[in-house]
């Protein structure tokens, strides 16, 4: 997704909600957590969700940090899945 180019900032929280609770129901929470922060720079606010973020270059970067903690965090949880159900 070339979320920079497009600028569809709707698109990005929606994205960020669905993965949120998608998560949260599978116990990757830490993935949630950085799902609910994509969530609300969709929303133009800060991180907490609390404050407006009127920059869009200050909300892109803030994306493309997160998106890739959300990558790294989910590519730990396939790791100990795949070691779980090999040993299972």
């Amino acid at each position: 997704m070339n979320y920079r180019k497009k600028k569809d900032f709707t698109q990005l929280s929606q994205l960020g909600h669905f993965l949120k609770g998608s998560s949260a129901t599978l116990g990757m929470y830490r993935v949630r957590d950085s799902c609910e922060k994509i969530q609300h720079f969709g929303d133009r606010k800060d991180e907490s969700g609390i404050r407006e973020e009127p920059d869009d270059n200050k909300t892109l970067e803030r994306l493309g940090k997160t998106i890739a903690q959300a990558k790294t965090e989910f590519a730990d949880v396939e790791k100990v899945l795949k070691n779980f159900y090999d040993d299972h």
